[in-house]
């Protein structure tokens, strides 16, 4: 029997997640999904949000497997540019890379499409992500320069279209909606595009298998329990706020990264990777968050061992030493 599926997936942050919007209904992701329809009327539509929080795509490129691939998409709409932007312009590039060339490597790789979202400052990450598409040639679709040619009309404001700097209130979801649609209206070939199959890489870094690892794989010495995190990118983590506490996480493979939580109780990380020191303070006076810390991807291949430990020192404002890790991103050498 003819599998009818036609599997659409948002991967992206916070705005694929509908941050902003006042109903699910009312998002960017919800409104072009319903457009769709219209074209996929003698196909079984199934759309998958995997937009999450907080996270770019150096967070993506790990979950691609778990949130994309698994899915079987026949289309990809990725959204990176807003939480991207923070990220040194190497790194932005080889997670956006990473994720592009995955996605081309499959053997049913599916349309691929670069969603440029905008932020107040219209300081979005774009020439990186357009670089990268343009290379694999992907299309892209502008967001924010269609958004400030429409303001330098004076047809609106960015207040009239957020709810701060970064993300879009019920208009703004609207608005971007209406670009990504008109963009489709214009050049159908954009949702039909696949990403090319290249040999070289333009940042020179190759992922092999990046996998979320849980931290249940590493050894723990002290008093560590787990605890209910209950945010997308964290459910459960390790926890201690004990100084000295150490966890040990032998891996192999050429990148390493840590999920973990910033917070008003929490203290400082400790890392030592190979003999190599790093030092993570992860105390922030706003509600707690997720990051995703250290971020190598310049490591030899072959075997590493890594030590993190609570730290016996802490930002003087921090009410705790608390230390949390969620899991370990890893590009697995087997």
């Amino acid at each position: 029997m003819m599998n009818n599926n036609f599997n659409v997936v948002f991967l992206g942050g916070s705005i694929t997640e509908g941050l902003g919007a006042s109903i699910y209904e009312n998002s960017y992701v919800y409104k072009v999904a319903e457009y769709l329809k219209t074209i996929y009327q003698n196909k079984k539509l199934n759309i998958i949000n995997s937009g999450v929080s907080g996270t770019g795509s150096n967070f993506g490129v790990f979950r691609l497997k778990r949130d994309v691939i698994d899915n079987d998409p026949n289309l990809v709409f990725i959204e990176f540019a807003v939480n991207d932007r923070i990220e040194n312009s190497y790194n932005a590039a080889v997670t956006i890379e990473g994720i592009l060339r995955q996605l081309a490597n499959l053997k049913n790789k599916p349309a691929v499409v670069i969603l440029i979202t905008p932020t107040g400052l219209s300081d979005a990450c774009s020439s990186v992500h357009k670089r990268i598409a343009y290379y694999y040639d992907a299309p892209v679709i502008d967001i924010q320069d269609y958004v400030y040619r429409h303001i330098g009309k004076e047809e609106y404001s960015w207040k009239d279209i957020s709810i701060d700097n970064f993300h879009p209130n019920d208009k703004g979801h609207e608005i971007y909606a209406e670009c990504i649609i008109n963009s489709i209206k214009e050049n159908l070939d954009i949702i039909n595009k696949k990403a090319i199959k290249k040999i070289e890489t333009i940042t020179g870094y190759e992922f092999n298998n990046p996998s979320i690892v849980s931290y249940e794989k590493a050894t723990f010495y002290g008093n560590w329990r787990e605890e209910n995190i209950n945010i997308p990118q964290i459910e459960v983590a390790a926890v201690s706020d004990t100084v000295g506490d150490c966890i040990e996480f032998n891996f192999s493979g050429k990148c390493i990264a840590i999920t973990t939580l910033l917070s008003q109780e929490s203290g400082c990380m400790e890392i030592n990777i190979d003999g190599v020191n790093y030092f993570l303070d992860l105390y922030t006076n706003l509600s707690p968050y997720f990051s995703s810390a250290i971020n190598l991807f310049n490591l030899k291949g072959g075997n590493h061992n890594m030590i993190i430990k609570v730290s016996d020192r802490k930002n003087s404002d921090s009410k705790g030493n608390k230390v949390a890790v969620g899991a370990f991103l890893v590009d697995m050498i087997y």
